[in-house]
C-alpha cells in the first residue's frame, strides 16, 4: 500500500516541522506534528434513474482557493475520475405574499453571516487535548475553520452528527490499529465511512466529500497549531476553502497512533467536509 504520509518542509510560516526530518536525540523532547493529504474532492453525481455504488474516490488538488485543479498523482488512491459536480443553487427567498425571489436577499443574508464569524472571536485556541477537554478543542478547531473561510467570502459550516461519527470512527480505528492514512488497512475509504454513518442516503444523490488528517504533540496538539498549518498547506486549505461544503464533522483523540508519537503526548485530529447535492 503506497505511504500517503507528508512531512511538511522547513519553510517560513511551519518551520518547527523540520524536526521531522532531523529527529532530535531521544533525550530532547522535541513537539512534532504531521499532515496528510487531504482526499479533496471525492464527489459523484449519479445520472437520473442510476443505482449502484458510487466510484471511489479520485484525489484533486488546486492551489489556494481558486485557480485550475490539478490532479496530485502522488496522493491518489484509485484511478477512477469522479462524474463533474455542480455547484449547488443558491437558496431563493420569498419577498413578502407570494412576491418575486430574491437572490440580493440571499446575498445580503450570506454576507450577515459572514460578519457575524469575524466578529466573534474564537476561544480555547491553545488548549492541549486532554480526555475532559474534547468538546472545547473541537469546537476551537470549527471556529479557527469558519474564521479561515469567512475571510475568503465563504460560509461558515455546520457540524452534521454523522459526519462526526465518520470522523471519530476513523480517528479510534488510526489508533487501535496504529496508523495514520486515509485508506484503512482494510481498504475503507472516507466515502465508504461517509456512508456507512448514513451522511449519503442513497446512490440517487450527488455528494461531495472531503477529509483532513493531522497529528501533533505537546505545544504542536493544539487547535490553533493544526489548524495554522492546515492553512499553510495548499491541499488542506483547499478542502477547508470549498464552497460547496456546507457541513463537517471533527474528532480530535487526545493521543497519537504508538508508531509516530514514541511514547509523547498529543492527539490525532480528523476532520470530514461534506454536502449531499439531491
Amino acid at each position: 500500500m503506497t505511504n500517503l504520509r507528508r512531512t511538511l518542509s522547513a519553510t517560513a510560516p511551519i518551520a518547527v516541522w523540520a524536526a521531522l526530518a532531523c529527529p532530535q536525540p531521544a533525550a530532547a523532547t522535541v513537539p512534532v506534528a504531521r499532515f496528510d493529504g487531504p482526499i479533496a474532492h471525492a464527489a459523484s453525481r449519479p445520472p437520473k434513474g442510476a443505482h449502484g455504488r458510487a466510484k471511489q474516490p479520485a484525489c484533486k488538488s488546486r492551489p489556494g482557493a481558486h485557480g485550475t485543479r490539478k490532479p496530485r498523482k502522488d496522493n491518489c488512491r484509485s484511478s477512477a475520475r469522479p462524474a463533474p459536480t455542480r455547484t449547488p443553487r443558491r437558496t431563493k427567498t420569498t419577498a413578502g405574499g407570494g412576491g418575486s425571489t430574491g437572490p440580493t436577499q440571499a446575498a445580503s443574508t450570506q454576507a450577515a453571516t459572514i460578519a457575524q464569524v469575524l466578529a466573534t472571536p474564537c476561544q480555547n485556541t491553545t488548549l492541549v487535548p486532554q480526555p475532559a477537554n474534547l468538546p472545547l478543542v473541537r469546537a476551537a478547531v470549527l471556529c479557527l475553520i469558519n474564521t479561515e473561510r469567512a475571510e475568503h467570502g465563504e460560509s461558515p459550516l455546520q457540524t452534521n452528527r454523522k459526519l462526526e461519527a465518520a470522523a471519530e470512527s476513523h480517528g479510534k480505528e488510526m489508533l487501535s490499529l496504529d496508523y495514520f492514512d486515509h485508506v484503512s488497512p482494510a481498504g475503507v475509504t472516507p466515502v465508504d465511512r461517509v456512508r456507512e454513518a448514513g451522511y449519503i442516503p442513497n446512490s440517487e444523490v450527488g455528494y461531495v466529500i472531503g477529509e483532513n488528517l493531522a497529528w501533533g504533540t505537546l505545544t504542536l496538539s493544539t487547535p490553533e497549531a493544526i489548524v495554522a498549518a492546515w492553512i499553510a498547506s495548499p491541499e488542506h486549505l483547499a478542502n477547508i476553502l470549498e464552497g460547496k461544503y456546507r457541513e463537517t464533522g471533527i474528532d480530535v483523540e487526545p493521543e497519537v497512533p504508538t508508531e509516530l508519537s514514541e511514547g509523547v503526548e498529543g492527539a490525532l485530529y480528523t476532520q470530514e467536509f461534506g454536502v449531499i447535492e439531491r
